[in-house]
């Protein structure tokens, strides 16, 4: 009895002290029109777990927790609990009240469908994403689209947070994605208050007013979370996107290429797995019919647990920001700081989205109606959006809402670094608790 006690403890630990590491996965394929099924995210959660070099990949960062334009549970939740894929949770929170409202209706039923097989698979919960920067005067000048104040980010926080008490996730960490430009605004700082992590998109190839060649990335990358960590105090920093191109047009210094996109993810990407909860941009947002300008997938138009160059991070020299906290590390920051930006976008009848095309440094979206959303994020009732091909990761993601549709700038600037302290604490930390169980086990 003893013995499975504590092993039953050990293993909570270990899960507590888990750091995620995964992708993006946008609601639709690279067409941005089809809404994904099950066998869709399945594929892409198993090739995640077994690409070659690095095959950590096992969480899976959503923009919406339903399906399509349904108040369903989104079909990843399936695929997830098959793949046993931990799941980064998001509410589309540019949409309107009946948009948030059948948010929370999929997630209810989701945890009533799918019981603790589901529940323990959440890592988090992002009530939004660059809702704020869409607001701010960059957002509005690059005509970003529709987003939502940060009254209505903290209502949101708060309803959601009503509506999960008494259940399995009741405890559910909470935050929300945006731009750094939008945590070190002032103004926003009640939704600071009331979240428990921060999530921030990041791309230095999108800050094309600044020299941004690939050289420069990373310093580009530690300046922006150094600013976010600075103005969120305490609150813990996760990278929700950032990446590089592997093909599309040059922006200002930045370069796209296969080797550039290594470059980024040796210096950027390998000095944050394991140590912060990351979320890379992307592992597939083309096909063979459609490639979006820029495109960001590591694995090209195929699917394939065989990537477009070397993973392993086991003979890569990082460096981190002298300034990452223990806690978390990260930041981003989007067209809201003047760096690139995304976008216009036209709604209208009903349908999904038309057509996604992204720029160097703009992107356009054109959505309608009722349809599902976009490749990355998913609109309210009546809305498409787009992320993905074409957009989220750095040019248009959008969004949602009501009749009409906007979308999200992608491009964002830089983001983070952590700190090596950190992940040496958290491998001391881990070898103390398994001395300690081992010595435990041999007493019984």
């Amino acid at each position: 009895m003893h013995s499975a006690t504590l092993l039953a403890l050990a293993a909570s630990l270990s899960i507590s002290s888990a750091v995620y590491q995964g992708f993006n996965y946008g609601a639709t394929l690279a067409d941005g029109v089809t809404v994904k099924v099950q066998s869709d995210y399945e594929s892409e959660f198993s090739t995640a777990k077994g690409l070659v070099g690095n095959s950590g990949f096992t969480s899976a960062r959503l923009y919406t927790t339903r399906q399509g334009a349904t108040s369903d549970p989104i079909a990843a939740i399936p695929a997830a609990i098959a793949q046993q894929t931990s799941l980064l949770l998001g509410f589309w929170a540019s949409g309107g009240q009946e948009a948030l409202t059948d948010e929370i209706t999929a997630l209810q039923s989701a945890i009533s469908t799918y019981g603790t097989s589901f529940t323990n698979l959440v890592a988090g919960l992002s009530i939004g994403s660059e809702d704020l920067y869409r607001i701010s005067p960059m957002g509005v000048a690059a005509k970003s689209g529709i987003g939502a104040d940060p009254d209505t980010i903290v209502s949101y926080i708060q309803q959601v947070k009503s509506a999960l008490a008494g259940t399995a996730l009741s405890g559910v960490s909470i935050g929300h994605v945006d731009t750094w430009t939008a945590w070190v605004n002032g103004s926003n700082q009640a939704v600071i208050d009331a979240v428990d992590w921060v999530g921030v998109d990041a791309y230095p190839y999108f800050q094309n007013t600044m020299s941004n060649s690939i050289q420069a990335s990373q310093g580009l990358f530690n300046d922006a979370m150094s600013q976010t960590q600075a103005a969120v105090g305490g609150k813990e920093v996760w990278i929700t996107e950032t990446g590089f191109p592997v093909s599309g047009s040059t922006s200002n210094l930045a370069v796209p290429s296969i080797e550039n996109a290594k470059a980024y993810w040796d210096a950027v990407g390998c000095a944050n797995f394991g140590v912060v909860n990351t979320y890379w941009y992307t592992l597939s947002d083309s096909s063979s019919s459609v490639t979006p300008d820029p495109s960001f997938g590591i694995v090209g138009s195929t699917l394939s647990t065989t990537p477009l160059f070397d993973l392993s991070c086991s003979n890569v020299t990082t460096t981190t920001s002298s300034s990452s906290s223990s806690s978390s590390s990260s930041s981003g920051s989007s067209s809201a700081s003047g760096f690139s930006t995304a976008t216009s976008v036209s709604a209208s009848g009903s349908g999904g989205v038309l057509s996604t095309t992204a720029g160097s440094p703009t992107a356009t979206t054109t959505a309608s109606g009722s349809g599902a959303a976009g490749n990355g994020t998913v609109g309210g009732s009546g809305s498409a959006g787009s992320t993905g091909s074409g957009s989220g990761s750095g040019s248009s993601s959008t969004s949602a809402g009501g009749s009409a549709t906007g979308p999200a700038s992608g491009s964002s600037t830089p983001i983070t670094s952590a700190s090596a302290s950190a992940g040496s604490a958290f491998s001391s930390s881990i070898i103390a608790l398994l001395g300690a169980f081992a010595f435990v086990m041999a007493a019984l």
